[in-house]
Protein backbone atom coordinates (compact mmCIF):
# COMPACT_ATOMS: atom_id res chain seq x y z
CA UNK A 1 0.00 0.00 0.00
CA UNK A 2 1.16 3.74 -1.00
CA UNK A 3 -0.63 6.24 0.29
CA UNK A 4 -0.03 10.44 0.49
CA UNK A 5 0.29 13.45 -1.94
CA UNK A 6 3.86 12.11 -3.70
CA UNK A 7 1.94 9.18 -4.61
CA UNK A 8 -1.18 10.84 -6.10
CA UNK A 9 0.87 13.21 -8.31
CA UNK A 10 3.28 10.65 -9.83
CA UNK A 11 -0.23 8.81 -11.17
CA UNK A 12 -2.22 12.42 -11.65
CA UNK A 13 -2.19 12.54 -15.60
CA UNK A 14 -3.95 8.66 -15.48
CA UNK A 15 -6.19 9.97 -12.60
CA UNK A 16 -7.24 13.02 -15.12
CA UNK A 17 -8.45 10.93 -17.41
CA UNK A 18 -10.80 8.82 -15.31
CA UNK A 19 -14.71 10.18 -15.42
CA UNK A 20 -15.43 9.38 -12.10
CA UNK A 21 -12.71 12.70 -11.43
CA UNK A 22 -14.89 15.03 -14.56
CA UNK A 23 -14.39 18.39 -13.47
CA UNK A 24 -11.80 18.84 -11.02
CA UNK A 25 -9.06 20.95 -11.02
CA UNK A 26 -5.26 19.19 -10.44
CA UNK A 27 -5.15 20.97 -6.60
CA UNK A 28 -8.75 19.34 -6.20
CA UNK A 29 -8.01 16.37 -7.59
CA UNK A 30 -5.19 15.83 -5.27
CA UNK A 31 -6.95 16.97 -1.81
CA UNK A 32 -9.83 14.91 -2.14
CA UNK A 33 -7.95 11.73 -2.81
CA UNK A 34 -5.71 12.30 -0.01
CA UNK A 35 -9.29 13.02 2.26
CA UNK A 36 -10.67 9.83 1.01
CA UNK A 37 -7.78 7.57 2.09
CA UNK A 38 -7.01 6.21 -1.26
CA UNK A 39 -4.88 3.59 -1.52
CA UNK A 40 -2.50 1.84 -4.56
CA UNK A 41 -2.01 -2.22 -4.60
CA UNK A 42 0.22 -3.91 -7.26
CA UNK A 43 -0.72 -7.50 -8.86
CA UNK A 44 1.44 -9.70 -10.70
CA UNK A 45 0.00 -11.11 -14.37
CA UNK A 46 -2.71 -13.42 -13.72
CA UNK A 47 -3.08 -12.08 -10.17
CA UNK A 48 -6.97 -12.18 -8.77
CA UNK A 49 -8.00 -9.07 -8.08
CA UNK A 50 -11.88 -9.53 -7.14
CA UNK A 51 -13.26 -13.02 -6.09
CA UNK A 52 -16.78 -14.13 -6.82
CA UNK A 53 -18.68 -13.72 -3.75
CA UNK A 54 -16.59 -10.76 -2.46
CA UNK A 55 -18.12 -8.65 -0.47
CA UNK A 56 -16.93 -4.96 -2.66
CA UNK A 57 -16.61 -1.74 -0.36
CA UNK A 58 -14.09 0.20 -3.01
CA UNK A 59 -13.99 1.36 -6.26
CA UNK A 60 -11.32 0.28 -8.27
CA UNK A 61 -9.45 2.62 -10.77
CA UNK A 62 -6.15 0.87 -13.07
CA UNK A 63 -3.07 2.68 -12.93
CA UNK A 64 -0.65 0.94 -15.25
CA UNK A 65 -1.65 -2.70 -17.00
CA UNK A 66 -4.81 -4.63 -18.14
CA UNK A 67 -7.15 -6.61 -16.56
CA UNK A 68 -10.35 -8.71 -17.67
CA UNK A 69 -14.20 -8.43 -15.95
CA UNK A 70 -14.94 -12.60 -16.50
CA UNK A 71 -17.81 -14.37 -15.34
CA UNK A 72 -18.74 -17.99 -15.38
CA UNK A 73 -21.29 -20.03 -15.31
CA UNK A 74 -21.82 -22.91 -13.47
CA UNK A 75 -19.94 -25.35 -15.67
CA UNK A 76 -16.84 -23.06 -15.55
CA UNK A 77 -17.60 -21.98 -18.92
CA UNK A 78 -15.48 -18.02 -19.17
CA UNK A 79 -17.20 -15.27 -20.39
CA UNK A 80 -15.03 -11.84 -20.58
CA UNK A 81 -17.20 -9.01 -19.96
CA UNK A 82 -14.77 -6.50 -20.46
CA UNK A 83 -11.16 -5.60 -20.45
CA UNK A 84 -9.67 -2.88 -17.79
CA UNK A 85 -6.99 -0.28 -19.00
CA UNK A 86 -4.92 2.31 -17.06
CA UNK A 87 -7.93 4.60 -16.32
CA UNK A 88 -10.66 2.16 -16.12
CA UNK A 89 -12.94 1.95 -13.27
CA UNK A 90 -14.37 -1.46 -11.58
CA UNK A 91 -16.61 -2.87 -8.90
CA UNK A 92 -18.87 0.63 -8.83
CA UNK A 93 -21.93 -1.27 -8.98
CA UNK A 94 -21.36 -3.94 -6.43
CA UNK A 95 -19.71 -1.93 -4.10
CA UNK A 96 -22.83 0.74 -4.58
CA UNK A 97 -25.37 -1.78 -3.74
CA UNK A 98 -23.78 -3.95 -1.09
CA UNK A 99 -24.29 -6.87 -2.91
CA UNK A 100 -21.53 -9.71 -3.33
CA UNK A 101 -19.71 -9.77 -6.10
CA UNK A 102 -20.93 -12.02 -9.04
CA UNK A 103 -17.77 -11.10 -11.45
CA UNK A 104 -14.42 -11.40 -10.95
CA UNK A 105 -11.43 -9.71 -12.10
CA UNK A 106 -7.63 -10.79 -12.97
CA UNK A 107 -5.09 -8.92 -14.52
CA UNK A 108 -3.54 -9.78 -17.71
CA UNK A 109 -0.28 -8.13 -17.13
CA UNK A 110 1.25 -7.03 -14.09
CA UNK A 111 -1.17 -4.12 -12.78
CA UNK A 112 -1.49 -0.82 -10.37
CA UNK A 113 -4.71 -0.57 -9.22
CA UNK A 114 -5.77 2.19 -7.02
CA UNK A 115 -9.02 1.81 -4.72
CA UNK A 116 -11.18 4.59 -3.21
CA UNK A 117 -13.95 3.70 -0.35
CA UNK A 118 -17.33 4.14 -2.11
CA UNK A 119 -19.09 5.22 1.68
CA UNK A 120 -16.44 8.09 1.28
CA UNK A 121 -17.00 9.17 -2.18
CA UNK A 122 -20.95 9.69 -1.51
CA UNK A 123 -21.03 10.75 1.84
CA UNK A 124 -20.07 14.58 2.91
CA UNK A 125 -17.40 15.56 5.72
CA UNK A 126 -16.05 19.01 6.50
CA UNK A 127 -13.22 18.01 3.78
CA UNK A 128 -15.12 16.66 0.96
CA UNK A 129 -17.96 18.36 0.87
CA UNK A 130 -17.17 21.03 -1.71
CA UNK A 131 -16.31 18.11 -4.05
CA UNK A 132 -19.41 16.07 -3.43
CA UNK A 133 -22.01 16.99 -5.57
CA UNK A 134 -19.67 16.63 -8.18
CA UNK A 135 -18.61 12.85 -7.56
CA UNK A 136 -22.35 11.37 -6.92
CA UNK A 137 -23.21 13.51 -10.39
CA UNK A 138 -20.21 11.43 -12.17
CA UNK A 139 -20.92 8.25 -9.97
CA UNK A 140 -24.27 8.38 -11.51
CA UNK A 141 -22.85 9.10 -14.98
CA UNK A 142 -20.62 6.63 -14.84
CA UNK A 143 -23.00 3.58 -13.59
CA UNK A 144 -25.54 4.79 -16.87
CA UNK A 145 -22.93 4.76 -18.99
CA UNK A 146 -21.68 0.93 -18.02
CA UNK A 147 -25.27 -0.04 -18.72
CA UNK A 148 -24.90 1.04 -22.15
CA UNK A 149 -22.03 -0.90 -22.67
CA UNK A 150 -23.70 -3.78 -21.31
CA UNK A 151 -26.55 -3.50 -23.46
CA UNK A 152 -24.25 -3.13 -26.79
CA UNK A 153 -22.44 -6.34 -25.16
CA UNK A 154 -26.05 -7.84 -24.91
CA UNK A 155 -26.58 -6.88 -28.97
CA UNK A 156 -23.76 -8.39 -29.62
CA UNK A 157 -24.24 -11.68 -27.50
CA UNK A 158 -27.89 -12.10 -29.03
CA UNK A 159 -26.81 -12.99 -32.50
CA UNK A 160 -26.86 -16.03 -33.37
CA UNK A 161 -23.87 -17.10 -35.65
CA UNK A 162 -20.46 -16.70 -34.72
CA UNK A 163 -20.29 -14.72 -37.90
CA UNK A 164 -23.30 -12.52 -36.72
CA UNK A 165 -21.22 -11.98 -33.57
CA UNK A 166 -17.93 -11.11 -35.25
CA UNK A 167 -19.76 -8.47 -37.73
CA UNK A 168 -21.50 -6.67 -34.53
CA UNK A 169 -18.42 -6.50 -32.60
CA UNK A 170 -16.74 -5.61 -35.14
CA UNK A 171 -19.34 -2.86 -36.26
CA UNK A 172 -19.74 -1.47 -32.60
CA UNK A 173 -15.76 -1.37 -32.72
CA UNK A 174 -15.54 1.15 -36.07
CA UNK A 175 -18.27 3.09 -34.15
CA UNK A 176 -16.12 4.35 -31.48
CA UNK A 177 -12.58 4.27 -33.48
CA UNK A 178 -14.35 6.01 -35.90
CA UNK A 179 -12.73 4.12 -38.48
CA UNK A 180 -12.49 0.70 -40.39
CA UNK A 181 -9.04 0.24 -39.03
CA UNK A 182 -8.47 -0.52 -35.16
CA UNK A 183 -7.04 -3.02 -32.61
CA UNK A 184 -8.90 -5.24 -30.05
CA UNK A 185 -7.78 -5.68 -26.70
CA UNK A 186 -8.29 -9.58 -27.18
CA UNK A 187 -6.21 -12.78 -27.75
CA UNK A 188 -8.17 -14.97 -29.99
CA UNK A 189 -8.61 -17.09 -26.63
CA UNK A 190 -10.13 -13.88 -24.91
CA UNK A 191 -12.30 -13.41 -28.17
CA UNK A 192 -14.06 -16.20 -27.99
CA UNK A 193 -15.05 -16.02 -24.44
CA UNK A 194 -15.93 -12.30 -24.88
CA UNK A 195 -18.31 -13.51 -28.06
CA UNK A 196 -19.23 -16.64 -25.76
CA UNK A 197 -18.13 -19.31 -29.19
CA UNK A 198 -16.09 -21.70 -29.23
CA UNK A 199 -12.14 -20.79 -30.02
CA UNK A 200 -11.96 -22.84 -33.62
CA UNK A 201 -15.14 -21.96 -34.55
CA UNK A 202 -14.25 -18.28 -34.15
CA UNK A 203 -10.66 -19.26 -36.04
CA UNK A 204 -12.56 -20.41 -38.73
CA UNK A 205 -15.04 -18.14 -39.35
CA UNK A 206 -12.06 -15.16 -39.47
CA UNK A 207 -10.43 -17.39 -41.68
CA UNK A 208 -13.52 -17.63 -44.07
CA UNK A 209 -14.22 -13.64 -43.60
CA UNK A 210 -10.86 -12.78 -44.48
CA UNK A 211 -11.39 -14.98 -47.43
CA UNK A 212 -14.55 -13.60 -48.66
CA UNK A 213 -13.06 -10.08 -48.52
CA UNK A 214 -15.56 -8.67 -45.65
CA UNK A 215 -12.22 -8.42 -43.08
CA UNK A 216 -8.65 -7.97 -42.92
CA UNK A 217 -6.38 -9.10 -40.00
CA UNK A 218 -2.63 -9.47 -38.52
CA UNK A 219 -2.89 -10.58 -35.34
CA UNK A 220 -4.82 -8.31 -33.06
CA UNK A 221 -5.19 -5.31 -35.84
CA UNK A 222 -8.30 -6.01 -37.97
CA UNK A 223 -10.00 -3.73 -40.79
CA UNK A 224 -13.44 -4.18 -41.98
CA UNK A 225 -14.06 -3.76 -45.48
CA UNK A 226 -17.13 -4.01 -46.14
Amino acid sequence: MQQGCDFIKKYLEILKTVSLFTGLYDSELIEMLNCLGANKQNYEKDSIVISVGNRISSVGIVLSGCANIIKEDINGNRNIISELKAGDLFAEVFACSGAPSSISVTTQTNCEVLFVEFEKVINTCSSTCKFNSRLIENMLKLIAFKNIQLHDKIDILSKRSTREKLMEYFYKQVDQNNNHKFKIPFSRNEMADFLCVDRSSLSRELGKMRDEGIINFNKNSFEVII
